[in-house]
């Protein structure tokens, strides 16, 4: 058991229309555990913005990007805040492997990742936000505990 993380970009009504299950396959979602998007996520903003994550954690959602509807038991659909989602698509391939370095020392992985595993990751999540800013909607995180 644990916490399933999809990430994918889509419009509100389709975001909307994967509250309850989660992204169809057609909205290409990375699916992935644990990758939860408040501080782990937020320290991969803080790796992208500051090269390190020495500094405060970016929070990558509120309760006001909260959008499912669902009570406390969820599942939970967030929408990611746009900032980082133009910062993300924005990444630089020649920076691809700094970023993923510094985000690999934060503390909030369970255990040790592996450096690869955590390049592909920033790699997915690129695609995600890239996808969200050509197609000129949100990227969300749909999460089920």
């Amino acid at each position: 058991m644990g916490i399933l993380t999809d990430y994918f970009a889509a419009s509100p009504e389709q975001a909307l229309a994967a509250t309850d299950t989660g992204p169809g396959d057609e909205l290409a979602p990375l699916r992935c555990k644990f990758l939860e998007p408040t501080v782990l996520v937020g320290r991969l903003w803080a790796a992208i913005r500051h090269g390190d994550l020495d500094l405060a954690v970016e929070d990558l959602s509120t309760d006001e990007a909260r959008v499912d509807g669902n009570d406390d038991e969820g599942p939970y659909l967030l929408r990611l805040k746009p900032a980082f989602v133009s910062e993300l698509a924005a990444l630089q391939d020649e920076r691809m492997d700094d970023v993923a370095a510094a985000w690999r020392t934060a503390e909030e992985w369970m255990g040790e990742p592996d450096a690869k595993l955590v390049a592909e990751i920033v790699g997915e999540l690129r695609r995600v936000a890239r996808r969200a800013v050509a197609d000129g909607v949100h990227a969300y995180c749909w999460i089920c505990l």
